[in-house]
């Protein structure tokens, strides 16, 4: 016989609000001897089994059997759950019969033309095989609805409809796109002091134009646009308005819903400055050595962006002396009558606090020792804020994580106060690539390469690289390893294979092979100290230039070279802010049949001008010095003109240039013998054009010259000149260089502008 137990729960039952009810004493119903499932095929009995709070050998109430149907049913597989009494062979069971939602066996879309199918079933969390859950599908449908949005469809509509069969169900997804929408215009009433394209300028909100089919530009996105207008409180104080006052925008579309006109309204109100800058609260340091480390300071432009960096740059004071939990309030107190504003820091500086343990969590590919060799803190040591943001930072020039992925979370230990364990918690991404692209350059001309290269070789942050890249006037094949810390210790380890035929020379081509292998080491944060050791061969062929000796040429270098590396850029890859600099000296001569010293020096800086405007610059110097009789290579010399260096000029335009018998022709002819010296500085200024496209313009000037002995040789000091715009596009193959270069008094040998195309960021 079998008693039921309990009303059925539907869809509709709410366990929250049936969990608030009052449902009377308890009652006490009958001992359990057993519990039983009946009617689940998909869901295991086990899975249910271990949702209730009701166990054998337990006597039942009617609040523990309310609550174990509420469990069972918020596991969203059943569509009704019933409770039983069975009697059987003298026991009692509790038996509980279900009935299973359907399974999704087909999802569907309709009315979607200008999204494919595949692109929406990427949104959703429903997927095929899952059990139909109807909160999900109402939540698929703000999620299709998101991604219209984005695409610039801000009237698309979602819906849903059911076809059920015996224990499956098809899913329709109803959508009704409309037509694109696209902001025609954004007006600014109100703003006195900050005129409309400062303001556009700072939102992500933007007004079609003639690039938006290459970008999302244009397009209109509420959740973009409720930011933007917080945006603009936040840029408004960075220029002291503290009272800005932006009231509600006003969106109006057009009547055949294709366009949105946005208008804000502000009050800008009076520009306050800085008045006194006060401290108070447990202070561990004197006001002069805080009032040193801000930026805000009496008599400035209140800036509220300042004021956020001045918190942090106090709260790390606090921390390095390993107050962990340093709290720093800020108060503004307005001067009465001034617009001026009066900053008062208060500190609580808590505990002394030190590192726990420190884990790793997410790293199914590299290992935890990748990780833990670029950190700067330590189990056991006094908390550091400092230590702790450069950990981070190091971790993150890895490369090995997706952009913002890297987290280090502190989690006070249970029972204390001071001792702080660190979580770090990162999120892998692929760092092996493979690429094959063709194109052409006005260097190279038509070209084939190819690249494999994997960043996190193992998993142990090892580089291994293998570039191929073929041309009329240039053959390169070279295959490295890189080893950055050799037997876990600070010591990095590398090689190289690499042959080279080359076109570029006009006076002959050459063909250069050979090895290197280098060790380095850290002498400072940022810093380290390297030497290569490197031997090759090379052979000159089809030599047209008559004063060209091949003797010279021909022949191996047996060389050593010690440089010095200091690189302090935010991306090693795209840097828009810091600075790298470089000197070596190379030694050729321990073995082989070359001779010679050579000495360079490169410093670059790295900007952000204002906004996404980056300046960048580099000044580079080199010196070939000859140790014996024999002449230096024309293949080792220097020479300069083209893509790489001096833009307004052709390949081989710079350097020493003499007059010698051409083979082919048998006249004479302007030949380019190449210099012992050479002296190059670069500046430009970088802005994307289209940012979603990866797509910048730049504009650019260089100076240099080469020489043929030394540059200060006789007060010869001639400095050529050149400058020019381009574009750059950061495209899947690296990036590609389009550069009109025009020259500053060109000689009639050297002609005009040069249009260069070329790979490859310059610096």
């Amino acid at each position: 016989m079998r008693t039921l137990l309990a009303i059925i729960f539907f869809l509709s039952f709410s366990a929250q609000s049936f969990a608030q009810e009052i449902i009377g004493p308890i009652k006490e119903m009958f001992l359990v001897d057993s519990i039983e499932v009946e009617g689940n095929r998909k869901v295991e009995s086990e899975a249910l089994l271990e949702k209730l709070s009701i166990q054998q050998g337990m006597i039942l109430d009617n609040y523990l059997l309310r609550r174990d149907l509420s469990r069972i049913y918020e596991m969203k597989y059943f569509e009704r759950v019933e409770a039983y009494q069975k009697k059987a062979e003298g026991k009692d069971i509790l038996l509980f019969k279900v009935v299973e939602k359907p399974i999704i066996s087909k999802i569907h879309f309709e009315g979607n033309d200008e999204i494919s199918d595949d692109d929406l079933k990427e949104q959703i969390k429903s997927k095929v095989y899952n059990i139909l859950d109807v909160s999900s599908l109402k939540n698929d449908l703000r999620l299709l609805e998101k991604h219209y949005e984005e695409k610039g469809y801000f009237l698309a509509q979602a819906s849903y409809s059911l076809k059920e069969s015996a224990e499956s169900v098809e899913v329709t997804f109803n959508i009704k796109e409309w037509d694109k929408v696209r902001v025609k215009k954004i007006t600014f009433l109100g703003n006195n002091d900050i005129d409309d394209e400062t303001l556009k300028g700072f939102m992500q909100t933007k007004e079609e134009s003639y690039f938006s089919f290459m970008s999302s530009s244009g397009n209109f996105k509420e959740l973009d646009f409720q930011t933007d207008i917080e945006r603009l409180k936040y840029y408004y104080k960075t220029k002291g308005y503290l009272q800005i006052n932006v009231q509600n925008p006003e969106v109006t579309a057009s009547e055949d819903k294709k366009w949105i006109f946005i208008t804000v309204r502000l009050n800008e109100g009076p520009q306050f400055t800085v008045n006194d800058i006060f401290f108070n609260g447990d202070l561990e340091f004197s006001d002069s050595e805080m009032t040193e480390k801000l930026k805000l300071k009496s008599g400035d432009i209140y800036n509220e962006e300042n004021l956020r960096l001045d918190i942090q740059t106090l709260t790390e004071m606090y921390q390095d002396k390993g107050y962990a939990f340093a709290n720093v309030l800020r108060t503004l107190e307005v001067v009465p009558g001034e617009n001026k504003v009066d900053v008062v820091f208060s500190f609580e500086k808590g505990v002394i606090a030190y590192f726990g343990k420190i884990t790793v969590k997410g790293n199914t590919k590299t290992r935890d020792k990748v990780l833990r060799r670029e950190l700067r803190i330590y189990e056991g040591d006094q908390y550091s804020g400092s230590k702790l943001r450069i950990s981070k930072e190091r971790v993150n020039r890895l490369g090995f994580f997706q952009p913002e992925s890297v987290i280090f979370n502190t989690i006070t230990r249970k029972g204390t106060d001071n001792v702080l364990d660190v979580e770090i918690s990162i999120k892998e991404r692929s760092t092996g690539q493979i690429s094959l692209g063709a194109g052409y350059s006005t260097a190279t001309k038509a070209f084939v390469q190819a690249s494999i290269a994997q960043n996190n070789f193992r998993g142990l942050g090892q580089n291994v690289n293998l570039n191929v890249s073929y041309s009329d006037f240039q053959q390169i094949y070279n295959l490295g390893f890189t080893e950055p810390y050799l037997f876990d210790t600070q010591w990095t380890a590398g090689a190289d294979y690499y042959q080279t035929v080359s076109y570029f020379i006009r006076s002959f081509s050459y063909k250069k092979h050979g090895a290197d292998v280098r060790v380095g080491h850290p002498i400072f944060e940022y810093t380290r100290l390297f030497l290569t050791y490197r031997y090759e061969d090379s052979k000159v062929r089809d030599v047209i230039n008559t004063a060209i000796d091949e003797k010279v040429e021909n022949g191996s270098a047996s060389s050593l070279q010690l440089s010095l590396i200091h690189d302090k850029r935010n991306n090693i890859f795209e840097p828009t802010k810091g600075h790298y600099g470089s000197t070596s000296l190379e030694y050729t001569g321990l073995g082989g049949s070359m001779r010679w010293v050579k000495a360079e020096v490169e410093g670059r800086y790295y900007y952000p001008v204002w906004r996404d405007l980056v300046f960048r610059t580099r000044i580079q110097g080199a010196q070939l010095f000859k140790t014996t009789e024999r002449e230096i290579p024309r293949i080792e010399k220097f020479s300069m003109g083209g893509a790489r260096n001096m833009r307004g000029f052709n390949i081989e335009d710079i350097g020493p240039r003499r007059r010698a018998l051409n083979r082919d022709t048998n006249t004479l002819e302007m030949f380019n013998f190449g210099g012992l010296s050479q002296f190059l500085t670069t500046i430009e200024f970088e802005h994307p054009l289209i940012k979603e496209a990866g797509l910048k313009w730049v504009v650019f000037a260089d100076v240099g010259n080469v020489w043929e002995e030394r540059m200060l040789k006789d007060g010869n000091f001639r400095l050529r000149a050149d400058y020019g715009f381009g574009f750059r596009w950061f495209s899947p193959i690296g990036v590609l260089r389009f550069e009109f270069g025009f020259p500053v008094n060109p000689t009639e040998e050297e002609g005009g502008s040069q249009f260069h195309f070329d790979i490859g960021q310059l610096f």
